[in-house]
């Protein structure tokens, strides 16, 4: 009896290359642009080499497997969607090392990763030197990875729930309709949408039109690139900041509430425990902020100091990673507020990074209802949130999530620190990088970690892949028990 393969490589080269199809459409936008810009011959040609390059590799993948590629099985979903990151951040290297937008390939591969990731991370000290073509592709690679690239090619009907289930965050998957391919198109129209109503608010608050598009793509995905050196500091508009800390918190949201919110069934949304949780995360983080800043007089008024506090304690819980103001001459206090909320992080089902609430709050109840089983050892306390009673398989799926992420920045951290990075750049350069916040303490404050050596730039492109796809969908393909029937 002929024995089934372990993997069906049919599918995988069929999946790998549709999605490079993908991405190759989408460089033709920075391509376009470049030629109307009329920039340099160089960076056209980079374009032009980048979209060469997915589109031959995507079609050679793709074509021999297109009329029978098989069944699609959970091993070749995980496989699919640890890899398919890792390949569109491969072929955007190549289009930004060949166009000379960054000096070597490590850091080209770094900035596209924290592009799809939405880190925010950024290796190029001056970006208000990068071509205009560069400027929208790092915003718009934020914007694809935003809201998942797996997520969208099912709108095309392309995948299935193996693929979806392994890169949608969270504990708990869900669907908003029976069709798995009528749940991503009304995850992307919303996110469309939202885009679009972001975009009309930035610019009719005063930024022109090309920064209002590269900053909504930036901020509806929570992913922080800027066309600016300071950031959204460089508008001293307090329009432009609260529009932008409200949309953070908006994206930050669960996508199933965000749909609720679309069709005006408030009561739906207000009942859900976890944005209500992270509203109040919001609130302590920024409260906590603000009381810091107004007894150190940080900033000249009242409202300034709300302003900013709210806008920092909002990026860095959401992990978009935009700044309006320095953070390294607060007090040490406010730094430690910040690095507990880039663990934190937003919703399960967003377009954040972190922990997620969900899992926090669902750990802090779970240690709450210990007390009570240590006072009643016969009887059944069961765990509930958001008013249903939790598996045991989900709460040991979050406590073994918690354990490994905290475990992974540790472990990160001394190596970094081995590598020769300083202790406090190198805990929050991990921190923030599994956060996918972007954001760094100390010598990496302004997030560009160009300083870096390329061993330590390698190390923090892998933290941002483990916290895009929340780790088990990563370390899951490396354990022995992967590649076993």
């Amino acid at each position: 009896m002929k024995r089934n393969p372990l993997l069906n490589f049919r599918i995988l080269c069929y999946a790998i290359g549709s999605l490079l199809l993908l991405e190759a459409a989408f460089m033709v936008v920075p391509l376009v642009v470049s030629v109307a810009c009329g920039e340099s011959h160089a960076m056209t040609t980079g374009w032009i080499s980048g979209f060469a390059a997915c589109l031959a590799v995507g079609l050679c993948a793709m074509l021999p497997f297109r009329r029978s590629h098989g069944e699609w099985g959970r091993r070749e979903g995980y496989l699919v969607v640890a890899s398919v990151w890792v390949w569109y951040s491969l072929f955007s290297a190549v289009a930004l090392r060949a166009g000379g937008a960054v000096g070597c390939f490590t850091d080209a591969f770094f900035e596209s990763m924290a592009g799809f990731t939405t880190a925010g991370a950024s290796i190029v000290p001056d970006v208000e030197a990068l071509p205009r073509s560069v400027l929208l592709w790092r915003s718009l690679m934020q914007w694809i990875g935003g809201m998942g690239i797996i997520v969208l090619s099912l709108v095309f009907g392309f995948g299935g729930i193996q693929l979806y289930v392994a890169e949608v965050s969270g504990p708990v998957k869900m669907k908003m309709s029976p069709r798995l391919r009528q749940t991503a198109a009304m995850l992307w129209g919303h996110y469309s949408v939202f885009t679009v109503v972001v975009l009309v608010l930035l610019w009719w608050g005063g930024m022109d039109v090309f920064d209002a598009v590269c900053h909504t793509l930036s901020t509806v995905s929570t992913g922080g690139f800027s066309t600016h050196n300071d950031s959204l500091g460089h508008w001293d508009s307090p329009f432009i900041h609260y529009v932008v800390a409200g949309a953070m918190i908006f994206s930050a949201l669960n996508f199933s509430v965000t749909y609720f919110l679309f069709h005006g069934k408030w009561r739906q949304s207000l009942r859900d425990e976890e944005s209500r949780s992270f509203l109040f995360f919001v609130a302590f983080f920024a409260v906590a902020c603000v009381a810091g800043n107004l007894v150190s007089e940080e900033f000249p008024t009242v409202e300034s100091t709300v302003r900013h506090s709210l806008f920092m304690a909002v990026s860095t819980l959401t992990g978009t990673g935009y700044t309006t103001c320095g953070i390294m001459q607060w007090s040490p206090v406010l730094w430690m507020l910040l690095l507990v909320a880039m663990l934190v992080g937003g919703s399960s089902g967003s377009t954040t990074g972190g922990l997620k609430v969900v899992r926090v709050s669902i750990l802090i109840k779970n240690s709450y209802e210990e007390f009570k089983r240590l006072l009643h050892p016969r009887a059944v306390i069961p765990l509930k949130f958001g008013g249903k009673v939790m598996e045991p398989e989900t709460i040991n799926n979050v406590l073994a999530y918690v354990f490994l992420y905290l475990a992974l920045a540790l472990a990160a951290t001394l190596l970094l620190v081995a590598m020769g990075v300083g202790p406090m750049e190198a805990a929050g350069c991990c921190v923030s990088m599994l956060g996918d916040v972007g954001l760094g303490f100390g010598s990496v404050e302004s997030g560009c970690f160009h300083i870096f050596a390329p061993e330590v730039k390698w190390v923090l492109c892998a933290l941002m892949l483990l916290g895009r796809l929340e780790i088990f969908t990563v370390l899951f393909v490396f354990t022995p028990a992967f590649w076993k029937r």
